[in-house]
């Protein structure tokens, strides 16, 4: 959990952590190897939970429709690759590139807690067509009654191909869900869970994407 106080001196060494993670297929041992995704693990040392990536080499829309849906639109859409998604809103815009979230999650199932998630999202325009974005928990928000608060690290990578019309997709996921759910668990089924979001993902932006995320980025 990253304090509030420091975002600001922090992003920048945040948004190079995550650039180099996200470049860094080898650094992750392959637990999924297809044409149409990878996904990889490895340990950190300051969590017993594990930091996962997955890649999406081929996405049928730009690097500008794909960030749009999937990062700053992602309160409008979360829910058709996350299930659990129940809702959520701002907190605050911080800056024209960082803005806080508070979204809730109900995974439905008995003896298992609701969750709530208080994150910082920064964002970069690293070249044409090549978009950033680095997530952090952060201790904006006390976690609200009856929920289990996620101490979250996540971050993604949209390049456009050329050609301008399909990008790849690289996203960056560790999640200490906290409660009564250990790491081990929550490492043991996040292989699962993390190749239905991706492909979830890859059907939400085939063909261009849908047109409510286009119009909200022509508004």
């Amino acid at each position: 959990m990253e304090s509030f106080s420091t975002w600001q001196e922090r992003q920048d060494s945040w948004l190079a952590q995550d650039l180099a993670l996200l470049n860094d297929a080898p650094g992750f041992r392959p637990i999924v190897t297809r044409a149409d995704l990878q996904l990889g693990r490895r340990s950190m040392p300051d969590d017993p939970n594990d930091l996962f990536r997955w890649c999406l080499p081929l996405v049928g829309a730009s690097a500008d429709v794909v960030f749009a849906g999937f990062v700053t639109q992602v309160l409008d859409h979360h829910k058709q690759w996350t299930r659990e998604f129940v809702g959520g809103h701002v907190v605050e815009q911080l800056s024209p590139t960082a803005r806080i979230l508070y979204q809730h999650f109900d995974p439905g199932i008995p003896g298992i807690a609701k969750r709530d998630l208080c994150s910082i999202e920064i964002t970069r325009d690293l070249a044409p067509g090549v978009k950033l974005a680095s997530f952090r928990s952060i201790d904006r928000l006390p976690p609200a009654p009856g929920y289990a608060r996620i101490d979250w690290w996540g971050a993604a990578l949209c390049t456009t191909h050329e050609g301008g019309r399909e990008s790849e997709l690289i996203y960056l996921d560790r999640e200490n869900q906290g409660g009564r759910l250990p790491a081990w668990f929550v490492n043991l089924t996040m292989k699962g869970y993390l190749v239905t979001q991706a492909e979830q993902v890859q059907r939400f932006f085939a063909d261009g994407g849908p047109a409510a995320v286009r119009q909200g980025l022509q508004g």
